[in-house]
């Protein structure tokens, strides 16, 4: 059932320059209008740009709607490159009904689409029920569209599980959508419901065991929902998301939350690993770089310190190769010092040189932000100070460094403002160049080969 795709250069140039053009258009169903609200606006529109130019195939399962969805390592859950993640954060119904319609008209195996909670949380407890309602008839149109799109495709919708920042009014709301969602799967047998129910605690919300910061799943959250979803596929497809929860010093619930769900993943997977904060988080690397089996490690608003404090995770997957990216949230915190941020990343690079020295090394160069992000100037001329450090350690930690800054500056040396919508984070076309710099520099269809016999030798010992 794994996706594999041969090693050739077009492999990764399809993944890059494929857009939605090319896939099946219709004239069926009228156009649905961009959502009213947005809870975060520039998000959703470099996710949803992104996700726009990535194919889907027919044998394809995706992943729709938020953030349970978004925060889901899939592939990794259940060791499938067919495991499609379209999911974005803070995403309410509106959102997935004006995406649903560029996911069917791919025609993928199966669609998992989880949504709704959004909507509710942001109701005033007296608006909690309309708002349940607005859920209901978003979430039967969706897949009345989805099936009127591809018919062939298996629609699914998972519960919403209201977190524990919900109202009691909102909770109320929510029991009546999950009621008439599943009365409407029950009645037309378009979609098939998938109860996660059993996640929640007396009160209603997500049971405290399942999340650190009382929004997002933590590993053993999402095993649980795995459990469910994997019990919609194939036999042959299975699930691997076991909890395990080592303890770090100096972390935060959210990064818990996320670093939770990485120890409970495989280990000695020998992916090729991209291992950094947000701006790696947000990358779909399997996608961007299909010849490869990939792993993304990236935590938002993760530190140099964090990173070294989760390397033992790391060093468990014993990666064929890893690329680092890392520094900028150490630099925006104005009373830091570049010398001090160098010293937290060779601690960093000692420890994997130590302990990985078989891992293929790629330290890639902190990356600016744009001039109206850096109004004051105490940003980018820290992160170029940084990247002189990185360039001259190369040989010191055995790690080939790639500039990938450079191909997203201007002639100042600013992010481009094309290239990010909030003058940190990448848009669509920021990952593209990037990506594009990555097989320029550093030999990826050998890196690629090497995986394969790696790992072709693994399954036969």
């Amino acid at each position: 059932m794994k996706k594999y795709l041969t090693l050739c250069t077009m492999a990764v140039t399809v993944a890059l320059t494929m857009v939605c053009s090319c896939q099946k258009k219709n004239t069926r169903l009228e156009k649905v209008p961009e959502p009213a609200w947005y809870d975060y606006e520039d998000y959703f529109v470099e996710k949803n740009t992104i996700y726009s130019y990535l194919p889907i195939d027919s044998d394809d399962i995706v992943m729709l709607g938020d953030e349970i969805i978004d925060f889901g390592e899939w592939a990794d859950f259940f060791q499938d490159t067919c495991m499609i993640n379209r999911g974005i954060m803070f995403e309410g119904s509106p959102h997935t009904l004006y995406r649903i319609d560029g996911i069917a008209n791919a025609t993928p195996w199966k669609i998992f689409v989880s949504t709704g909670l959004q909507d509710i949380k942001r109701a005033s407890d007296d608006q909690a029920s309309q708002a349940a309602d607005s859920v209901i008839a978003n979430v039967k149109e969706i897949f009345r569209r989805a099936h009127a799109l591809s018919p062939n495709t298996e629609l699914y919708f998972i519960s919403i599980l209201a977190d524990r920042q919900v109202s009691d009014a909102g909770v109320v709301a929510v029991a009546k959508a999950n009621k008439h969602i599943r009365e409407a799967a029950e009645s037309t047998n378009g979609f098939t419901f998938v109860d996660i129910s059993n996640m929640a605690d007396a009160s209603g919300r997500m049971a405290e065991e399942y999340t650190y910061d009382g929004r997002s799943l933590n590993g053993l959250g999402y095993q649980k929902v795995v459990e469910k979803v994997g019990l919609c596929l194939p036999t042959d497809i299975q699930s691997f998301n076991k909890a395990d929860d080592h303890q770090y010093s100096e972390i935060s619930p959210a990064h818990h939350n996320r670093v939770s769900l990485f120890n409970s993943l495989p280990e000695n997977t020998r992916s090729v690993m991209f291992l950094g904060n947000s701006i790696t988080r947000r990358g779909p690397w399997q996608e961007l770089l299909p010849i490869m089996r990939t792993t993304n490690r990236g935590v938002g608003g993760d530190v140099l310190k964090g990173m070294y404090n989760r390397l033992d995770d790391v060093i468990a997957d014993n990666p064929v190769a890893i690329f680092l990216m890392g520094g900028i949230n150490d630099i925006t915190n104005p009373a830091s010092k570049v010398d001090d941020i160098w010293k937290d990343y060779e601690k960093l690079l000692s420890k994997i040189a130590q302990e990985l020295p078989g891992t293929t090394l790629f330290v890639q160069s902190t990356l600016p932000v744009t001039a109206e992000r850096d109004s004051d100037n105490l940003i980018n001329p820290k992160v170029s100070e940084l990247n002189k450090y990185l360039l001259a350690a190369a040989q010191k930690y055995n790690y080939t460094y790639i500039d990938v800054a450079s191909a997203l500056s201007d002639d100042n040396g600013y992010l481009k403002p094309e290239y990010s919508l909030d003058g940190l984070h990448l848009a669509a076309d920021g990952y593209f160049v990037w990506c594009s710099v990555l097989m320029e520099k550093c030999q990826l269809m050998a890196l690629a080969e090497l995986q394969r016999r790696i790992r072709n030798s693994n399954t036969k010992n």
